[in-house]
């Protein structure tokens, strides 16, 4: 019976039945597969609009009116984009097209910069209002040419735009910081005409110093820096250190060393010494300001992209001091920022011996040898203590078997427990000692025994042996810029009058409002839009792509407690971008629902 039942579908041939035409193979369910993992699922780069019952959210309205009094500012290689920023917008769509050249940044501003731009062409700028829910404006155009040239220069004999094929040089510029959480090198792509720090340094700054010491004439001297810092949420200093001070406290518990004149930079204000902080128009986020600082018989003046902007009736008492720059980020501690030039009224700079590594662990097997090509130097460290760590000088560093003091680097100043403080030795040719990996190892000591002071900062200044030549340095890698990322998402809860359900508190029955805000510095990934979730489920989805790729913005949406159980709520709010390679943004809030 079976055979025939067989017979009627079809017919066996060893492991093979044939069924109406199909081929079907019989395997043994111990015989392996060769089948491959199936394919991760595919990127989100869309969000649908949706809202679950019970669940209130916007609707667009009308598209925006294009962005007014739109001006084009040519600098070197550059373009500068500014107009009147709108405040019911989210942001802006800037276009900047050229032979042969196209490039868009969505901004969240109402500035935008090109640079690296081929001179000699015109390029046209067109600027996009965005709205909330990624619908355009018309565009505002301006036509602009790139200056082939810089401004007038002639007051400083050291001059430094980075276009040498050695970038930054060391003989000029040397970078301190914390541990090893700041870089400095020749830009990439946009940047490569510039000089870029990137650092992860926390609230504390890195500082930029000049090798070349700022020497006064008749009590005249001058300073320049070109650089899109402090950025829009962090700060810029310029300190004339009467000493050998590389890294010092920028801080406003504790003023610079005796003597220093200190220029602070917010984006809405200037300090000058010997005068009332100066309230400024405030800088746009990512235009590069060239700033001049100049000293006279009569005080000190600052200049802002040739305008005067501060002043001051301080007077130095000194003839020469160390310039450095100290920048400090915003409150993540994140901080990139890009130098166009650097300039001194004058051009002496000392001749330069590439240091070895200093370091406070030394390898036991390693051998330490005389390094060759220098005649002795100077060893320029920044030390602390923990807060409320009493640790008295005198301080001494031990190299192999020698110690030396270790000096204040500017008279009169006094070491305060966790506070940076910058102190000097003097080492002759024979206590320069590397190991095989050209490392110097040293040792810090306190008067206090078995309480050593934390080496914050170290660098070596060498006298060159005039009989061996100095080797030839070599630059690192060109460092790209941070990829923009979606903006800053938070989330609050309000009530139906709207205000704000504080955390661990229950929501009030009925209607409440969740408030949705975004918030950016400089260029961001475009936004597909966001998603509401409660206990993993989609309540909402806000598409920010109407026209283009979303900026951000500010929303609130209208929830039901009546719709959801009681007890503690898991909300989720989830940003998407356009693109497929910047990550999605998560914010977790608790959502306390009553009985």
């Amino acid at each position: 019976m079976e055979r025939r039942l067989l017979q009627r579908a079809g017919y066996v041939v060893g492991g093979l039945v044939l069924v109406t035409g199909a081929v079907v193979a019989l395997r043994n369910s111990d015989t392996p597969t060769a089948q491959k993992p199936p394919p991760p699922p595919p990127v989100q780069t869309t969000v649908r609009d949706y809202a679950d019952e019970g669940v209130l959210v916007p609707q667009p309205g009308a598209k925006p009116a294009p962005p007014k009094d739109l001006r084009v500012v040519s600098g070197a290689h550059r373009l500068q984009a500014i107009w009147t920023p709108d405040k019911d917008m989210a942001g802006y769509e800037v276009q900047v097209h050229g032979d042969r050249f196209d490039k868009t940044k969505l901004v969240i501003g109402s500035a935008a910069q090109f640079d690296n731009l081929p001179g000699g062409g015109l390029f046209t700028v067109s600027v996009r209002a965005v709205d909330v829910f990624g619908q355009r404006s018309g565009s505002a155009t301006q036509d602009g040419q790139p200056a082939g040239s810089y401004p007038d220069e002639s007051f400083y004999p050291l001059i430094d735009q980075f276009d040498g094929k050695v970038v930054p040089d060391p003989a000029r510029w040397q970078l301190a910081y914390n541990a090893a959480c700041a870089h400095m090198t020749r830009g990439a792509g946009e940047d490569a005409r510039r000089m870029v720090i990137s650092a992860a340094c926390g609230n504390e700054s890195v500082a930029l110093r000049s090798r070349t010491p700022l020497r006064l004439n008749n009590k005249a001297g001058r300073v320049m820096i070109e650089t899109d810092a402090p950025g829009a949420a962090g700060e810029m200093t310029l300190d004339l250190v009467p000493g050998p001070a590389d890294l010092i406290e920028t801080t406003t518990r504790s003023g610079p060393p005796p003597g220093t004149l200190r220029v602070r930079i917010t984006p809405t204000s200037l300090e000058v010494p010997g005068a009332q902080p100066i309230q400024i128009d405030p800088l746009q986020t990512g235009l590069s300001t060239r700033w001049e600082f100049a000293l006279a018989a009569d005080g000190i003046r600052v200049w802002r992209n040739g305008s005067l902007v501060g002043s001051g009736p301080a007077v130095p008492a000194w003839n020469e001091a160390t310039p450095l720059f100290s920048f400090t980020g915003p409150a993540n501690g994140l901080t990139f920022v890009a130098i166009d030039a650097l300039g001194l009224s004058n051009a002496d700079t000392p001749a330069f011996v590439p240091p070895p590594r200093i370091t406070t662990t030394p390898r036991p097997s390693a051998a330490a040898v005389k390094m060759p090509g220098q005649l002795g130097g100077q060893l320029r460290m920044t030390i602390r203590s923990s807060y409320g760590e009493a640790m008295p000088g005198p301080f001494t560093v031990t190299i192999g078997q020698q110690t030396f003091p270790a000096e204040p680097a500017v008279a009169g100043q006094q070491f305060e427990s966790g506070l940076r403080f910058p102190v000097v030795a003097n080492l002759p040719a024979d206590a320069v000692v590397v190991n095989d990996r050209n490392e110097l190892s040293l040792q810090l000591h306190s008067a206090t025994p078995n309480l050593a002071p934390q080496l914050v900062h170290a660098a070596l200044e060498l006298v060159p042996d005039p009989a061996m030549p100095v080797k030839v340095t070599t630059a690192d890698e060109p460092m790209e810029r941070p990829k923009p990322t979606l903006p800053l998402t938070t989330a609050t809860l309000l009530d139906a009058s709207g205000g704000k359900i504080e955390s661990g508190h229950a929501s009030p029955r009925g209607r409440v409002i969740l408030d949705i805000t975004t918030t950016a510095d400089g260029p961001v990934a475009g936004l597909a839009g966001v998603e509401v979730w409660v206990d993993n489920k989609r309540i909402a989805g806000l598409a920010t792509n109407r026209d283009g790729p979303g900026i951000g913005g500010h929303w609130r949406l209208a929830l039901n407690t009546a719709g959801f159980p009681p007890g503690i709520r898991d909300l989720e709010l989830k940003a998407i971008s356009t693109d497929g390679v910047t990550s999605p943004q998560f914010t977790t809030i608790p959502w306390q629902i009553p009985s």
